[in-house]
């Protein structure tokens, strides 16, 4: 028995066609909805924290935190659900689609973000409950700030960069999976170096030209 017949045998009262366009429909809307929930919060998320980094920390705005990043969350799981989704669908009708390298180049972006949310979840709250009282960026070592803005980038551009690719069918078949990925690390590189930049407070500057 062909993936076809299989699938179709599930719902005997749909063509196999049919039913294809109806479960590629829904992983799309399920794609959609996890991309626009995980990446808006994420950004909400970075520019809430990039506001209030000079000023006190309060257990509301923590709060508001936790419960954003919750959001976050759901649109990461989102993102897994519709991918593996598109995986099973392609297998049974498309499966040269799994050779496309910008497919293999996503799934390790969204691993990646998976890590890092991890990161967020078990390292970057505590820490943001624990600095309840005083400012965000204030008096940290520098081991802790890099973290700290290290999570912040690593969240926006792997965020990003999905859209991107999503909206670029140019790449399929045509750019390998790692040009994709040696893109990535660039994009990366370059948004924490930014981030360091601007970030940087006035102890900062002061150490790097106070003289030897």
């Amino acid at each position: 028995m062909s993936g076809l017949d299989s699938l179709s045998s599930f719902v005997p009262l749909l063509p196999p066609t049919t039913l294809l366009s109806y479960a590629r429909t829904f992983l799309r809307l399920l794609h959609f909805a996890g991309l626009i929930i995980g990446f808006g919060g994420a950004v909400f998320l970075d520019l809430l924290l990039a506001r209030y980094r000079r000023m006190t920390m309060t257990a509301d705005l923590v709060g508001n935190i936790e419960w954003v990043s919750r959001f976050v969350a759901l649109g990461l799981l989102l993102l897994w659900i519709s991918g593996a989704g598109f995986l099973l669908l392609y297998q049974v009708s498309e499966p040269e689609k799994l050779m496309n390298p910008k497919i293999w180049a996503k799934i390790t972006i969204v691993a990646i973000l998976s890590i890092n949310g991890l990161a967020i979840h078990r390292l970057v709250l505590p820490f943001l409950r624990r600095r309840i009282g005083m400012q965000l960026l204030a008096g940290l070592r520098p081991r802790a700030k890099v973290t700290l803005i290290g999570c912040g980038v690593v969240s926006a551009v792997s965020w990003s960069v999905p859209v991107v690719l999503g909206a670029a069918p140019q790449l399929n078949f045509v750019v390998s999976c790692a040009v994709i990925l040696a893109a990535y690390a660039l994009v990366l590189a370059q948004a924490f170096l930014i981030a360091v930049f601007v970030l940087r407070d006035k102890a900062d500057i002061a150490a790097a030209v106070a003289p030897d």
